[in-house]
């Protein structure tokens, strides 16, 4: 049956309810919806694709997902990136990303604080969450030289966190 509501347009009778919830609730925690969708449907796809990375498959031409992300100068690529991995960036200004930054986030349910690491010229370098922004352009700088020069030789960041599933 249809009603006419305050407003003049007709409606039936038949509520209609969303089936995703405001926030998901455990332990005492609320966590927004989009964390919940996180832990339960990417990351356990994000772990598949780092187990299938660590077997070399690509170099039997299978080709593994892959976010990229690009933009202008500017434009808040490294703020998308800390966003992803929870960690600062170089800043500043003028060209501050000058080698493709390839970061690897991986979860660890063994360890209790975040590991870094810094691959890059056949190096790998452990660094800390304070010392990351420094250490990635003492690496950009080695690998495309200082100042202004740019290479398409990239750095890899690997960040292991412990990622809570709810």
């Amino acid at each position: 049956m249809a009603n006419q509501n305050a407003n003049g347009c007709i409606a039936d009778e038949t509520a209609v309810f969303d089936p995703k919830p405001l926030a998901a609730v455990a332990c005492d925690v609320v966590h927004p919806p989009i964390v919940a969708s996180f832990n339960d449907r990417i990351r356990p796809l994000l772990d598949c694709i780092d187990k299938l990375r660590h077997l070399n498959i690509m170099q039997e031409g299978i080709q593994l997902p892959t976010i990229v992300v690009v933009g202008a100068q500017s434009s808040g690529k490294s703020s998308v990136l800390e966003s992803l991995a929870g960690i600062s960036l170089p800043r500043g200004q003028g060209i501050c990303t000058r080698v493709p930054l390839v970061m690897r986030l991986q979860n660890d349910p063994n360890i209790t604080a975040p590991n870094l690491q810094l691959e890059y010229n056949n190096k790998l370098l452990p660094v800390d969450e304070i010392g990351i922004a420094d250490a990635i352009i003492h690496a950009t700088d080695e690998i495309a030289g200082h100042g202004k020069g740019i290479s398409n030789c990239p750095l890899t960041l690997v960040v292991k966190k412990k990622v809570s599933l709810i």
